[in-house]
């Protein structure tokens, strides 16, 4: 969502068709208020803030979202289908489940540490934005509870893993990356691989083997 792909048409005779007038206006409105989320805050934030920041009217975001809260959900969707496509590109190249675990927790600490407002966004005004907020954000961490799974597979014999392991795993992930954006070190993020490497993979192929895979990530 860069600032340049959603700036303001330009006034007057400009060729463009009223649905692509209306698809750029949905976007500078949910870039918009991604900027002012950033800036203030979800709760503090206003309809003012947030058509002040995509240059657009009240009528126009009234033509698109209903609350703000709508046009939260909206933005909340089209950074995590981002995040969907860079970890399936991350992964596509990648065989073995292990590394295929690490390269797609490496791309979207990537885009998020180079993103750090969309982070906040994401990782912590999600959290208490609102009810239905809170629980789009569980629905949509939790979709990476099948890929984590397929570790099981790599696991030895040995006794087996309990049903809440990838929910307690997929927990501490958010928990980890949460408290580093909300100290304002989201451009710092990556560091974190090292540690989501071995939580992820430390049930299933034992914390030793998590621990050398961990340690010989670059950087």
């Amino acid at each position: 969502m860069a600032e340049a792909e959603l700036g303001p048409l330009p006034a007057g005779r400009h060729g463009f068709s009223r649905e692509q007038v209306a698809h750029n206006q949905r976007e500078r409105l949910i870039a918009g208020l991604a900027t002012a989320v950033a800036e203030h805050g979800y709760q503090a934030v206003t309809i003012t803030h947030v058509t002040k920041a995509a240059k657009v009217s009240r009528r126009v975001f009234y033509a698109n979202f209903e609350s703000k809260e709508e046009c939260f959900l909206a933005a909340f969707e089209v950074v995590v289908g981002h995040i969907r496509e860079l970890a399936a590109e991350a992964i596509a190249p990648v065989f073995d489940w292990p590394r295929q675990a690490i390269a797609a927790s490496g791309a979207v600490l990537a885009f998020l540490a180079s993103e750090p407002g969309l982070a906040r966004l994401c990782l912590v005004e999600s959290q208490g934005a609102s009810p239905a907020v809170a629980a789009r954000f569980h629905e949509a961490v939790h979709e990476a509870v099948p890929f984590l799974e397929q570790g099981r597979s790599e696991r030895e014999r040995g006794r087996e893993l309990p049903p809440s392991t990838e929910e307690s795993t997929i927990g501490a992930l958010v928990m980890l990356a949460s408290r580093k954006v909300a100290a304002g070190e989201a451009a710092q993020l990556e560091d974190l691989l090292p540690d989501f490497a071995e939580f992820i993979l430390a049930p299933y192929l034992g914390a030793g083997q998590a621990a050398r895979l961990a340690r010989s990530l670059p950087g």
